[in-house]
């Protein structure tokens, strides 16, 4: 089997788990506490490690074994999840220790970032880098799809315990695939002692005189606004065309389908117009918007949202790329860290603003601002330089 099977094998293994995760575990808490609040509770622990902790662990990661950081977090995240089914199995009923498994969960998750990017930077030469990010996105992305429809499913014919053992085997087996992978580019690790403020300013060295990086970057933060938004806004949207829970999960799809698709064609469009897809991508994200701003119908809204789908989750894997093919292995464990702090920072700011911009412009108007913020970063569009890919 080769590396790249075995790849993507775990990366479709473990956002099927995700999706049976994000459902089941929210559905818990909400049930356990009978109060909104707690959901909202839920998502912002899973952000708080990712800001605190990322500048640490980008430095950490640049300095030891990936791959052995990829499997054991996945392992730590089989036994945290395997707890959480124990505790509802046994009927131990605490919403503070649930919160706290969700901390523990998520700092997991903010070492295994950055450890997977440097993970796929030492398993795969840059020829194959393009190939493995799109095809890896676009198997998350319908694995996770899968897994958030089939979760509902497994709470009505099973108990909740057994969607959560089924959550917890996912890991352990994609820490298998990942274990078995062959590096072909690992990294020397030495024993020296780290001193992280020297070395996250050496990071952000590199992220300054590698010429586009900044861009890169930059580009990194409006994906995430466009995310975020998308996100906040699909289910005020359904309840403004009355179409209820119903219409908001044909909106889910739809958008998620656009990022299977883009999955895989991304790459093809990078190799055949090379940094001239940034600007094809950004103005598929601002039309896209700009036509449900104008749209009054429920069909043609589902079509406009997967094509943001599908031009913002393209976006997202070209940069991703780019960023990969444009960082050495060196360093790649601190820029990642440096997107991630910002991608977390952003997605916190989108959603907050978006919440308040709703209740005083509603989400007409809001998709026509998104429209005009994307139109005005045109005018940075010359800082994607030709050699970049």
């Amino acid at each position: 089997m080769s590396n790249k099977l075995k790849y993507l094998l775990g990366v479709s293994i473990t956002g099927f788990g995700d999706g049976i995760q994000q459902i089941a575990l929210l559905w818990y808490i909400f049930h356990l506490t009978g109060q909104a609040t707690s959901i909202g509770l839920m998502i912002a622990i899973y952000y708080i490690p990712s800001i605190i902790l990322t500048p640490f662990v980008s430095v950490y990661v640049d300095h030891h074994d990936s791959k052995n950081i990829v499997v054991l977090t996945d392992s730590i995240r089989f036994v945290l999840v395997l707890i959480m089914a124990i505790l509802i199995f046994i009927k131990f009923e605490s919403e503070f220790i649930f919160y706290i498994m969700q901390f523990l969960l998520a700092v997991c998750y903010t070492v295994y970032k950055p450890a997977s990017s440097a993970f796929i930077k030492e398993a795969f030469c840059n020829h194959d880098i393009p190939f493995v990010i799109s095809k890896a996105s676009s198997l998350n992305e319908a694995a996770l799809l899968v897994g958030t429809g089939i979760s509902g499913l497994f709470l009505v014919k099973f108990s909740l315990a057994t969607s959560f053992f089924i959550n917890s085997v996912t890991f352990l087996v994609a820490a298998i695939f990942f274990s078995s992978i062959k590096r072909i580019n690992p990294k020397k690790i030495e024993n020296t002692r780290i001193s992280y403020l020297a070395e996250l300013i050496s990071g952000w060295r590199f992220i300054n005189q590698t010429e586009g990086m900044k861009y890169l970057l930059f580009l990194s933060i409006l994906n995430s606004i466009s995310i975020q938004m998308t996100t906040t806004l699909l289910l005020p949207l359904a309840e403004q065309f009355e179409g209820g829970s119903g219409l908001y999960s044909i909106f889910e799809i739809a958008f998620s389908v656009g990022g299977i698709i883009a999955g895989l064609i991304a790459i093809y469009f990078l190799k055949k117009f090379k940094h001239k897809v940034i600007f094809i991508t950004m103005m598929g994200m601002a039309t896209s918007s700009f036509l449900l701003y104008l749209n009054d119908y429920k069909t043609t809204a589902v079509i406009c949202i997967f094509i943001m789908g599908l031009f913002t989750m393209s976006h997202l894997i070209i940069v991703q790329t780019l960023i990969q093919l444009n960082t050495t292995t060196e360093y790649i464990g601190r820029v990642i860290g440096l997107r991630t702090i910002l991608a977390s920072f952003v997605k916190i700011s989108s959603a907050l603003s978006t919440g308040i911009l709703l209740t005083h412009m509603g989400v007409n108007n809001i998709l026509l601002l998104f429209s005009i913020l994307i139109l005005a970063s045109f005018i940075t569009i010359g800082n994607i330089k030709k050699h970049m890919y």
